[in-house]
């Protein structure tokens, strides 16, 4: 037998996987010691560059209510204040005296300001803080004003925010964020029946933003009416794959660490056929074991005509491909402009006939188990999208995993310990 020879082909180097923007053992939970530090660290630097002295108090108390039961403070509540007087900096749990700024939040509804890259993208900041008002009306209470704040004081802040948002991770014990996010009553739904409708989960306005960018990029396709690797093209499509309800219920279903399987969005015309009933792989069926969930955004209304999403309640118990008689038994899910329903992989579901003319407009976030194989690849996403969001959309990209990570060499463990 000749001897075995190297080719080309296996000489090759394989692709090259994005890298963690901020390594793992950097990642914080939002207004937990670790955080403190780091912020300590941040402003320690800034203030050791100024050589004219710094005259002056400046002085924030942030008051975090129903703080995850881990972080053992009293009564639950996170206060933490950042004071700089005189060119001395003091970071630390507890509250001061005559605070230049003070605010009041519930520490979940909450941790979407804390987490979100913002200062370089103000459009990304309206949007963030529209969208949380919309979920949950007035979650913040302030006294004192940021404008009254010495200019020089103030200065050094400056990318204080940014700097945590992007180590900034959300709340580990997901049922305690469940329950002050308002969704329990979602997950038991889906429990239930296979199945939940997030009524409103975000604004016309935001609806309208998104189809407004959806036609740019559907016209940039020339296959139809189609977008799809969503997450890796815009920072609205980011903004939508982290929204803190859903994203906490798919957690709930899935594991903290699951990932974005598919993103994609696209426009159905009378009388096309899309889905027929069918549950979703991975198979063989895997009895209760949750795997995937699929959301479906209403960017247009959902009503009985428009050829909405059909579903077989109760159907994901089954554990087995739909029986013939699938769609007599099927029910309409009807939902308005800017809804999001949500279901269990294994229930069995599909799309009714668009009855009306015109065109229903929908978005597909399809969320997996870390280790089961996504549609989307996000393992090569430009490393500016990673930069601009916090690490919830490295880990829904999966990139801080070590799946599909491979190399000839064998896997490189140091990438995620660094």
């Amino acid at each position: 037998m000749p001897p075995i020879r190297t080719t080309d082909m296996e000489q090759r180097e394989l692709p090259v996987r994005t890298s963690l923007p901020i390594p793992i053992s950097e990642r914080i939970e939002f207004a937990s010691e670790q955080w403190l530090a780091a912020a300590k660290q941040f402003l320690q630097s800034k203030l050791d560059q100024i050589s004219e002295p710094i005259e002056g108090r400046f002085a924030a108390v942030e008051t975090y209510t129903d703080a995850p039961p881990h972080f053992k403070r009293p009564d639950n509540v996170a206060e933490v204040h950042i004071v700089i007087e005189d060119g001395q900096l003091d970071i630390g749990y507890g509250a001061v005296s005559n605070p230049t700024f003070h605010v009041i939040a519930d520490y979940n509804r909450s941790a979407v300001i804390g987490s979100a890259v913002y200062e370089k993208l103000p459009d990304r900041q309206a949007r963030i803080r529209r969208e949380l008002a919309h979920r949950h009306d007035e979650v913040f209470q302030f006294s004192g004003s940021l404008e009254s704040a010495n200019p020089k004081l103030f200065s050094v802040l400056a990318g204080l925010h940014d700097h945590l948002a992007r180590r900034t991770v959300g709340n580990p014990d997901i049922r305690h964020k469940l329950r002050h996010l308002h969704v329990e009553e979602r997950v038991n739904d889906i429990e239930a029946n296979g199945y939940t409708v997030f009524e409103n989960a975000i604004t016309e306005t935001f609806v309208d933003e998104l189809n407004e960018d959806l036609d740019r990029l559907i016209a940039m396709n020339q296959r139809g009416k189609v977008a799809a690797m969503l997450m890796a093209r815009g920072p609205m499509w980011e903004e939508i794959a982290q929204h803190p309800q859903i994203h906490a219920v798919a957690q709930h279903l899935l594991g903290a660490d699951c990932n974005l399987g598919q993103s994609i969005a696209f426009r159905k015309r009378k009388g096309v056929d899309t889905h027929q009933i069918h549950n979703d792989p991975p198979h063989p069926f895997t009895g209760e074991l949750c795997c995937n969930v699929t959301t479906v955004w209403a960017l247009s209304e959902f009503d009985e005509q428009a050829g909405p999403t059909i579903v077989v309640p109760g159907s994901h118990k089954e554990n087995r491909p739909p029986d013939h008689d699938a769609k007599e038994r099927a029910v309409k899910l009807t939902m308005s402009k800017g809804s999001v329903a949500m279901w269990h992989g294994s229930l069995w579901h599909g799309a009714a006939i668009r009855a009306r003319d015109g065109e229903r407009t929908s978005l597909h976030n399809t969320y997996l188990r870390n280790w089961v194989r996504t549609w989307d690849n996000y393992l090569e996403i430009d490393p500016a999208i990673l930069e601009r969001n916090p690490p919830a959309l490295t880990t829904l990209a999966g990139i801080d995993d070590l799946f599909g990570k491979n190399t000839y060499e064998g896997i490189d463990f140091r990438r995620l310990a660094a």
